[in-house]
């Protein structure tokens, strides 16, 4: 299976070391992110969860969960803000 991270990280040698996670975001219609540890809030404004070191949350409208995975996570929907604290 094709790891779009994973090809960074091979091909570009100082990402070798980030390994907490990684965010794609898709035209504010979709986020990727990989390293998820877990859901903490899940609406169709705000969704939620927590990062090695941190929590990530994403500000829209009529966002929905596409995939949840032990690792990664697929969201849909009108996004607005992405912040990481």
């Amino acid at each position: 299976m094709f790891n779009f991270f994973g090809e960074i990280k091979n091909n570009v040698k100082e990402l070798n070391k980030l390994e907490n996670f990684n965010i794609i975001n898709i035209s504010n219609k979709i986020i990727y992110a990989e390293g998820h540890r877990g859901l903490v809030t899940l609406s169709k404004e705000v969704i939620s969860f927590k990062v090695k070191g941190g929590r990530i949350v994403i500000e829209g409208s009529d966002m929905f969960l596409m995939e949840l995975t032990e690792n990664t996570i697929k969201i849909s929907g009108n996004i607005k803000k992405v912040e990481s604290f």
